[in-house]
């Protein structure tokens, strides 16, 4: 059985790197996207269990990339979790309309995020 995949969509690249990092060591595979048109296209030829999507990011947004994914036939399935460092209501509840599973707000715990990406997809 192959692991379940997880793609990382930030424009920050240590951000990305630490977060693959611990996903990949509580056995997840991680692959990350610098931006959200590199994520959208990893996301239909990857085919990830879980998207973790950085809201604000140059270009198109992780807002946008996730309306984008959900009329997607190919990737409207994919849970997607918006990790960002915007905490205002207004902003949750956009993110929620535009089908995000999960809203976490920056700086996270990892056991926070990782809680629900058990919950999400299940332990790796």
């Amino acid at each position: 059985m192959s692991k379940k995949k997880i793609l990382v969509v930030d424009d920050h690249g240590s951000l990305r790197y630490v977060l693959s990092f611990d996903l990949n060591k509580v056995g997840y595979e991680a692959i990350g996207a610098a931006n959200a048109e590199e994520g959208l296209k990893k996301a239909a030829t990857e085919s990830p269990d879980l998207i973790i999507m950085d809201m604000m990011m140059p270009g198109i947004d992780g807002l946008e990339a996730t309306r984008l994914l959900k009329r997607d036939e190919k990737t409207k399935n994919i849970p997607v979790i918006m990790l960002t460092a915007r905490s205002e209501k207004s902003d949750v509840i956009t993110a929620v309309k535009s089908g995000v599973s999960c809203y976490i707000v920056k700086p996270y715990q990892f056991n926070n995020l990782y809680e629900k990406v058990v919950n999400l997809i299940g332990k790796a």
